[in-house]
C-alpha cells in the first residue's frame, strides 16, 4: 500500500509531499519534494484533481501540481485569505475586507468569474473559511452569518 501526505506551513517552512508505504507491517516515509511554492499560514489548501490551490506567504494565490510540487501560476493581487472548493470552482475569501472571488479551478491561469464585497462587515479580520453546503455559500463574520445561493 502507498499513499501521499502533503504538508504546508508559513514562517519560512514551505511545503512537502511524503510518500508513505507499508510492506509486511513495516512503514516507510520518503520525501517526494520539499520547496517553498506553498507556504500557507491559516487559510487552507484544497486539492482539485491533480492540483493544489491556496494562499502562499509572499507570493499570493498559487496553483501547484500535487505530484511534482511545480508552480502552475501565482496571483499576488488578491490578498491573504481562506479557500473552499466545490464543483470545480474555488471560493476565495480575503481576510481584510471579506471580499469573495469565484475562480475556475484551472491550472492554466487564475480566472476569476465572479466577485463581491461582503456586506455587514465587522472591523475584525475574516478568518472563518467559506462553507458550501446544499447549493449555498455560508460566510461567517463574528456574530453575522450570510447565506448565498450558488447553484451552478
Amino acid at each position: 500500500m502507498t499513499t501521499g501526505v502533503y504538508v504546508t506551513s508559513a514562517y519560512g517552512a514551505g511545503c512537502s509531499l511524503l510518500r508513505i508505504s507499508a510492506t509486511a507491517g513495516q512503514f516507510k516515509a520518503e520525501e517526494v519534494y520539499a520547496n517553498r511554492v506553498m507556504a500557507n499560514h491559516h487559510g487552507g489548501v484544497v486539492r482539485v484533481g491533480e492540483f493544489l490551490y491556496g494562499y502562499s506567504e509572499g507570493k499570493g494565490w498559487v496553483c501547484q501540481e500535487f505530484k511534482t510540487g511545480k508552480v502552475m501560476w501565482e496571483q499576488p493581487n488578491f490578498g491573504k485569505g481562506s479557500i473552499m472548493a466545490a464543483d470545480h470552482h474555488l471560493y476565495l475569501r480575503g481576510e481584510d475586507r471579506g471580499s469573495v472571488v469565484l475562480l475556475e479551478a484551472s491550472p492554466q491561469s487564475y480566472r476569476a468569474t465572479g466577485f463581491f464585497e461582503q456586506p455587514f462587515r465587522s472591523k475584525q479580520q475574516a478568518w472563518a473559511h467559506p462553507i458550501i453546503a446544499g447549493g449555498k455559500l455560508y460566510l461567517r463574520d463574528q456574530e453575522v452569518l450570510l447565506c448565498y445561493n450558488v447553484h451552478m
